[in-house]
């Protein structure tokens, strides 16, 4: 009798769960405000501004880029505060906003350059990140992400080696070292210093293995909480143009929802399991099926049209799609 009366418990806990995730995609996108605290860093790496000067903007440049990633999302706002700013934050409940804070730190960077007929450059970058809660400045939760990145220019050193390259004693006149037709010369970056420049910096595969590691903490935000910051939605209906080659659909979720064409949705399906832990009783594990792109958005819904999907468990009417609402939207693999 008391096994019964758990078992009723279970699935009595599973449908009120079931209405309520239902009930949660049918609300609309909300604005959300994010706090971005100055950056950190516990390496050595430092980037100057210029020659003229010289003051490390590094930390900078990667909190201003993170906001950049973080405001495509058109229901976002972003704020970032200085260390005068962020000291207050964490100190005076009045003066704490946001829905939630994030600070960077930068621990380990690693810059390799070797010279074969030109340069190699690679790097490799590591981050950690922080999450405080907005209502009592406490650690939320943390992650780490990493980025890489590298390069081969070319560059001989000798113009005898440029294939192209024109050198006759007109174009002498103007061009005292020919022209170069393949671009293989790099490009003049100004004078080195002790300190690479922000300009010298930012066109190198250092800066990007950088922007890689940032890109993984806006995908971090976005799965922080369980998915609770990611957009979702139903597939509805297909479409009249929808065939068995070039399947479409109806979802629900458009504009409002910060949708544009191109973006790339997921495809997924929650498995249930009752489980013997009493404090856990259900859990419910999400799984992708299938990858679709929007095609064209209207104000609360989209068309979308299918990728991929799994042979044997194909997508279907009713499937929830989703995204997150940071960081690339690229297809899935399937599980």
């Amino acid at each position: 009798m008391q096994s019964r009366s758990s078992t009723s418990q279970r699935v009595l806990l599973v449908l009120l769960l079931a209405c309520f995730f239902s009930g949660s995609i049918s609300e609309a996108a909300s604005t959300r405000h994010i706090v971005l605290l100055p950056t950190l860093n516990y390496t050595e790496y430092e980037i100057w501004e210029s020659k003229f000067y010289p003051v490390n903007v590094l930390e900078s440049k990667m909190t201003e880029y993170l906001a950049s990633l973080l405001r495509k999302h058109a229901f976002t706002d972003v704020s970032i505060l200085d260390e005068t700013q962020a000291a207050r934050w964490k100190d005076d409940p009045y003066a704490r906003q946001g829905d939630f804070a994030v600070q960077m730190e930068l621990y380990s960077v690693l810059a390799k350059e070797r010279e074969v007929l030109g340069s190699f450059e690679k790097g490799d970058v590591s981050l950690r990140v922080r999450i405080y809660s907005a209502g009592d400045a406490e650690l939320e939760t943390s992650f780490t992400s990493s980025g890489k990145d590298q390069r081969y220019t070319f560059d001989p050193g000798d113009d005898r080696l440029y294939l192209l390259n024109t050198r006759t004693s007109i174009i002498n006149i103007f061009y005292k070292d020919g022209l170069d037709f393949l671009r293989l010369a790099p490009p003049y970056k100004g004078q080195k210093m002790s300190r690479p420049t922000w300009q010298q910096f930012s066109s190198t595969p250092y800066w990007q293995a950088f922007k890689n590691a940032i890109t993984g903490v806006a995908a971090g935000i976005a799965d922080m909480r369980d998915g609770e910051l990611a957009v979702i939605g139903r597939i509805i209906a297909p479409t009249a143009n929808s065939t068995k080659r070039n399947r479409e659909y109806i979802i629900t979720l458009g504009r409002r929802d910060a949708l544009a064409p191109g973006d790339i949705l997921q495809v997924v399906r929650g498995d249930t399991y009752i489980t013997v832990d009493p404090e856990n009783p259900v859990v419910v594990l999400p799984r992708v099926v299938g990858n679709v792109r929007v095609i064209k958005t209207m104000n609360e819904q989209a068309i979308v049209r299918l990728l991929n999907e799994k042979t044997k468990d194909p997508v279907q009417l009713n499937d929830l799609v989703t995204a997150p609402p940071y960081g690339t939207k690229k297809v899935a693999p399937l599980r």
